[in-house]
């Protein structure tokens, strides 16, 4: 929280397909909490987003812009100061249990009753990324559709962590060495508690860094699989820089893109040398598998 503890309240109204997107741009942004609701049937949604640090009109804009893959976001946008309360605990609380594929993610405040998953303690919080968006639900589904096909990674990449649920994923399928690296110091070390706490510290890395020119990226290359569940904008940007510290062989996982957006991530990724092997949409978004032969 900030200083004075004050909460900054964010809300927009929107269309419905705009809503996932906005959805992620304010997680993205740093949102203790993300809201929807439906105004009236096919009719507008209103998305509210909690800020411990009073976010700006433009910031935000720019931010929904790029999720949307639009050159400039134009709705208005409200932005109030709200009560003092502990949001982060509620948002725990209101976390419900999640089956997504092998996996059975929950929070602190409940025991996974799900014996016949893999549990991940994954508490809603700072850092994106408790399993409830459509692009994280891809990523582990792409996980578990790799291990169907006997694919086995020793050493992997999750770049722009989060809260560490893909590295955590990978590590409980495949038992492997995970470095996970986000832009952001607070989704880093949310991600090594994470880790921590589902007792994968010993196979993940995280740490703060600048994308692939993070030294220790380089330094732990070639990697069998890469997972990237940004946006696809940057995704695109760095579609030359993942494919050079890719192992001939290996497999990304590419997420964070709305269906629209899917084929222009992949072209750059053909474009840099990797074939496609698997495109699944959830809802309004897509996550792409591919390979570099």
């Amino acid at each position: 929280m900030s200083e004075n503890n004050a909460t900054w309240q964010v809300s927009v109204t929107l269309a419905k397909d705009m809503v996932e997107a906005t959805d992620l741009a304010f997680e993205e942004a740093g949102a203790l909490a993300v809201t929807t609701f439906e105004l009236a049937p096919d009719g507008d949604w209103t998305v509210t987003a909690l800020f411990d640090i009073e976010p700006t009109t433009r910031s935000l804009q720019a931010q929904i812009a790029q999720a949307l893959g639009a050159t400039a976001a134009i709705m208005p946008i409200s932005i109030e100061e709200v009560e003092d309360r502990d949001w982060i605990a509620e948002t725990v609380q209101a976390f419900p249990p999640l089956p997504i594929g092998p996996y059975w993610i929950h929070g602190s405040h409940a025991a996974p009753p799900d014996l016949e998953r893999i549990p991940m303690l994954i508490d809603a919080g700072i850092a994106f990324g408790s399993g409830e968006h459509a692009t994280t639900e891809g990523c582990l589904l792409a996980l578990a559709s790799l291990q169907d096909r006997g694919f086995r990674p020793a050493n992997a990449l999750d770049m722009g962590c989060g809260s560490g649920i893909l590295a955590i994923g990978a590590v409980k399928l495949y038992d492997c060495f995970v470095l996970a690296v986000d832009i952001d110091p607070a989704s880093a070390a949310f991600a090594s508690q994470a880790a921590t706490d589902n007792g994968a510290a010993q196979r993940v890395t995280a740490l703060a860094g600048d994308g692939y020119a993070t030294s220790l990226v380089g330094e732990r290359a070639p990697y069998d699989l890469i997972m990237a569940n940004i946006l696809a904008n940057p995704l695109i940007a760095m579609a030359g820089d993942l494919a050079n510290v890719l192992k001939p062989g290996g497999i990304a996982i590419l997420s964070g893109l709305l269906a629209s957006q899917a084929d222009d991530v992949q072209g750059a990724h053909q474009a840099a040398g990797l074939d496609l092997v698997e495109r699944a949409d959830q809802r309004d978004w897509s996550t792409l598998t591919m390979t570099k032969p």
